[in-house]
Formats: structure tokens, sequence, C-alpha cells
């Protein structure tokens, strides 16, 4: 019988606006941010426009 991989995702554990968050390893904190549900304003993510990362916006 064949078994099929289990992939295991490390999670990170850190301190966002005072509460504690756990999202999977490789996320950015805007992943985290959107995961909980908290609104934060981009440029450099914006679907139409292509990423200059100088916006500070965020």
């Amino acid at each position: 019988m064949n078994e099929v991989p289990v992939m295991v995702s490390t999670m990170v554990e850190f301190t966002l606006d005072g509460d504690t968050v756990r999202v999977p390893e490789g996320s950015t904190i805007l992943d985290a941010c959107r995961r909980e549900g908290i609104d934060t304003p981009t440029l450099c993510w914006a679907e139409n426009l292509t990423p200059v990362n100088v916006c500070r916006v965020c």
C-alpha cells in the first residue's frame, strides 16, 4: 500500500498589535495581518501596480 506524504508546516509565533499570532513560516507580516482580519493600507501589493518597495504606506 502506498502512503501519501504529509506536508508539515512550521508555524512562527509573534506579537502583532498586542496579540499573539501564529502563521506558517515564510509568511509576510502583510500575510499575517490579512489572516487576522487587520486592514493594512499598501500600494506595493496592489494587484494593478508594479511593486517598487518605496511607497512607505505600510
